[in-house]
């Protein structure tokens, strides 16, 4: 693990020393974000480009840390972030998760709103792997369950056995992108344990033994975690997420060249294994371009309406510049 520390460390500050400012004002930006804004459509897409336009094209194969033009930043891209180890790591507790992976891909008629687990957009392993896209929560709210009538709830695949065994599995990783969330974004990483802690209080103040056990096992200050092998990812966003707040994208597998597009952004990145990609998904609006083999990618995010439950804060945008003292 300390190898695997220093691995992160050295990447990390190797970004830092090499931030990328784009002409952009992200909290403006976010404000003209319909509220379910998918990414999909490509005639919104095109008013948002001509409104907000890139003035470059940048491409990015070595650390970075891209920000706004007032210093907020975009996204860190760690390319060799995460070491041989953590990463073997990932694929022993993936295969544990086989039977549920198997079990996501759907094959009802594909829309705009089942793209990411219709098979359509799943390719074959060449390694022996389980194609396929599982969610993992010791607590959020289900779909069309909101509070205050409804409370969190454990996924439905960590209910299961492979889901407890996976926890255990997963720490190594959780740590790493746990130690890295603290230094990209510090105030993201509080708020997150806050939530985590007041959870678990909650859980034991309502006898919700089931996410009490499932918080005590889950390592991770993010909340929940997709795990997605082997499937082509078409330009989108990710409405729920908040504007202000990061998902961390993880990968590893036996794979060619694989390139992440930001066309919003004018960026455009290669994605080697063992990298590390963190932004707001609502932000950014990516797509994956790769060669044949086999990726997974472990893809760490949270929940603001399960941080409201809590009453803990919503994190606010990381800065650049205040970025070292915030660390401290």
């Amino acid at each position: 693990m300390l190898m695997a520390c220093s691995k992160l460390a050295n990447t990390l500050a190797d970004a830092y020393r090499n931030p990328v400012t784009i002409n952009l004002d992200v909290v403006r930006y976010a404000d003209v974000l319909q509220m379910m804004e998918k990414g999909i459509n490509p005639v919104r897409e095109d008013s948002l480009l001509a409104r907000y336009p890139p003035d470059s094209q940048i491409h990015l194969d070595r650390p970075a840390v891209v920000c706004d033009k007032f210093g907020i930043i975009v996204f860190w891209y760690l390319p060799g972030a995460i070491d041989g180890a953590i990463q073997n790591d990932m694929a022993a507790a993936t295969k544990m998760m086989s039977v549920p992976l198997a079990r996501s891909v759907t094959s009802s008629a594909a829309t705009s709103n089942n793209w990411r687990t219709h098979a359509s957009n799943f390719y074959s392993s060449q390694g022996g792997g389980t194609p396929g896209c599982i969610n993992l929560s010791p607590a959020w709210f289900m779909q069309g369950h909101p509070a205050p009538k409804f409370h969190p709830q454990v996924s439905a695949t960590l209910k299961e056995v492979e889901g407890r065994s996976f926890c255990q599995a997963m720490h190594r990783p959780a740590v790493l992108i746990a130690a890295a969330l603290r230094v990209m974004h510090p105030n993201l990483y509080w708020s997150s344990l806050a939530a985590k802690l007041a959870l678990g209080l909650w859980a034991d103040q309502n006898k919700s033994n089931e996410i009490g056990d499932r918080l005590r096992e889950w390592p991770s200050v993010f909340t929940a975690l997709a795990i997605v092998c082997n499937r082509r990812s078409p330009m989108h966003r990710d409405p729920l997420s908040r504007p202000q707040w990061f998902d961390a994208m993880t990968t590893f597998g036996n794979y060619g060249v694989a390139t992440i597009k930001m066309p919003n952004l004018g960026i455009e990145s290669v994605y080697p294994a063992g990298s590390m990609v963190a932004g707001s998904g609502r932000i950014i609006r990516h797509g994956l371009e790769m060669a044949d083999g086999d990726r997974t990618a472990w893809v760490w995010y949270m929940r603001d309406d399960v941080h409201a439950f809590v009453d803990i804060p919503r994190a606010d945008y990381s800065k650049y510049w205040s970025l070292v003292a915030d660390c401290l």
